[in-house]
């Protein structure tokens, strides 16, 4: 059976993200779960501890959460991060068919600032993979990377946003809070701001940094992007997919958007049950994409569900 074989269940998915099949997302979701159960030796404890076997799991809802290490996942059954490159198409293909949606805009293949590690130099895996990716696919020739080891290569920032406000080409900058902040407050040191093209974008991927309102504010005066211009990416600890969220004119967090192949739910942090509706809890979220780990996933993330995708809650959260 397909299921059997990581590799051509990582293939059937692919196609389904890619609206190439007639899979549902049940039927994907139960392959998954079988394949998992059979290959890795910690789920499968956890499932027998909890009964959930082939034989009884009817649906995704019944398949145990299983929590990162980095989230405490201490228990069996804690799930390792997706390896890369392992199901190298599928993590294309996932990144094809969420980032530019969310994220261009129609801005075709702009250019494009990284304040984002090489995949090879990240501390987060997943997100230099992403990064790598959008540069390599998805950006203007001229696109390029101001981050490095020792951190955010500010002249080269300072050359690359100079150019773009000559050439009043919508440009995109990418990075995490951290390095946002530390980009601004150096351009602050030597008194420069930068108007970027009506157009342009920042996507800014989670991560431990000033607030939502503090960076707003600091994107509008130092780079001249409006709030409802700024993009914020969530994802966490063991999850392939990432999901995305905007503002509007007032800086307010729009939720983040549901993604097809994903399915979001906010448990209890006691019992694991699915909260009341308008109440914070745990996000859990199962993604078809993770065939490499186990696909349902327990965040270490507040947040509470909202009509259409989910909000965080309680701070600021990894990318």
């Amino acid at each position: 059976m397909a299921w059997q074989n990581p590799t051509m269940l990582a293939e059937r998915i692919a196609a389904y993200i890619r609206g190439e099949t007639g899979d549902s997302f049940d039927e994907l979701a139960l392959a998954v779960f079988r394949s998992q159960y059979e290959r890795i030796a910690s789920f499968r404890t956890l499932c027998d501890q909890r009964g959930a076997t082939p034989g009884r799991v009817a649906g995704w809802r019944d398949v145990p959460v299983a929590a990162p290490p980095a989230a405490g996942g201490t228990e069996p059954g804690a799930a390792e991060p997706p390896a890369e490159p392992d199901h190298l198409d599928l993590h294309h293909t996932v990144i094809d068919r969420s980032f530019p949606a969310a994220c261009l805009g129609g801005m075709g293949r702009p250019p494009v600032l990284s304040l984002i590690p090489p995949g090879e130099d990240a501390s987060d895996r997943g997100l230099g993979f992403m990064a790598d990716r959008v540069l390599r696919v998805w950006a203007a020739p001229d696109s390029g990377v101001a981050m490095a080891r020792r951190g955010v290569e500010v002249a080269k920032a300072r050359g690359f946003l100079a150019a773009r406000q000559r050439d009043r080409r919508p440009t995109l900058v990418l990075a995490t809070s951290a390095t946002l902040a530390r980009l601004l407050e150096a351009l602050d040191r030597r008194g420069l701001r930068f108007r970027l093209p009506p157009g342009s974008r920042v996507v800014e991927a989670g991560g431990r940094g000033p607030s939502d309102r503090e960076l707003l504010i600091r994107l509008a005066e130092g780079l001249a992007v409006p709030a409802e211009s700024v993009v914020r990416a969530y994802s966490a600890t063991g999850l392939t997919s990432r999901f995305y969220g905007g503002h509007d004119r007032r800086g307010q967090a729009r939720p983040f958007r549901p993604i097809p192949w994903t399915r979001v739910r906010i448990l209890d942090p006691e019992t694991l049950a699915e909260a009341p509706a308008g109440t914070s809890g745990l996000v859990s979220v199962f993604d078809l994409a993770n065939v490499g780990s186990a696909a349902h996933l327990l965040t270490d993330s507040v947040g509470v569900a909202a009509e259409d995708g989910f909000q965080l809650a309680g701070g600021r959260q990894p990318g």
